[in-house]
């Protein structure tokens, strides 16, 4: 479904990425793994088009993402949760989520599309007319993912989830997650918390200061000394 393929990227004269190459497959969950500024969102954001890279080449069900807009990209059938949740907090919970929808693809199911949402998230169906701002953090993780389901993606990205959020609710989020998954929905995750998405993903890589320095099945990189040491604490 996804293959990156020797990108570079930078911030300015700042070199984020270097040569990484790295594939999503139809109907898995597959996370990136790596510490604060190894280069984790910055493949995210590469992907959805909100850093241009310059050099390799990014392909989504045979379209050069890297050739066109950002907001084509959202059309071709991405959708991307940002990390901090990013939403309106002026705006109710409903407006957010429709938010999600204003690509021309989509605003004609806006309506079927934001009551598939709220079976979903009955915690947002119950708070539709709430300030967004006032939500909990764990509210406003689910109003972000609600909001980036709202485009019918085939793939969705979520960069790191469970920041800031108690344990309980980090459980609750990664359920969900898991559901989404099951229901058709492609998923590529940008997490720290190494031991819940390894639970999770089908697949991972591990980055390191931009680099991918190891990838493979999940089962076997939770096994493995490196990741244990380094990122599951034993």
């Amino acid at each position: 479904m996804l293959k990156l393929s020797k990108v570079d990227a930078f911030y300015g004269d700042a070199q984020a990425l270097w040569d990484v190459e790295l594939e999503v497959d139809s109907g898995e969950v597959v996370t990136l793994l790596g510490s604060n500024g190894a280069g984790k969102s910055t493949v995210l954001r590469a992907i959805s088009g909100l850093l241009p890279i310059r050099k390799g080449a990014i392909v989504f069900n045979n379209i050069r993402l890297d050739q066109i807009d950002p907001f084509k990209i959202v059309g071709q059938g991405i959708a991307h949760v940002p990390e901090g949740r990013k939403v309106f907090p002026s705006m109710t919970v409903r407006d957010n989520l429709l938010a999600g929808a204003y690509h021309s693809n989509f605003w004609s199911k806006r309506e079927e599309t934001l009551e598939n949402v709220f079976h979903m998230f009955p915690w947002l169906s119950d708070r539709r007319n709430q300030m967004a701002g006032t939500l909990s953090g764990g509210e406003q993780q689910m109003l972000a993912i609600g909001r980036g389901l709202m485009s019918n993606p085939r793939l969705l990205m979520l960069d790191e989830p469970s920041l800031g959020l108690a344990p309980k609710i980090v459980e609750m989020i990664f359920e969900i997650i898991i559901s989404i998954n099951k229901s058709g929905t492609t998923i590529l995750l940008n997490e720290q918390n190494a031991h819940i998405a390894l639970q999770v993903a089908n697949r991972a890589y591990v980055m390191e200061t931009g680099k991918i320095t190891l990838s493979g099945a999940a089962s076997e990189l939770a096994s493995n000394a490196h990741i244990r040491s380094a990122y599951l604490g034993f």
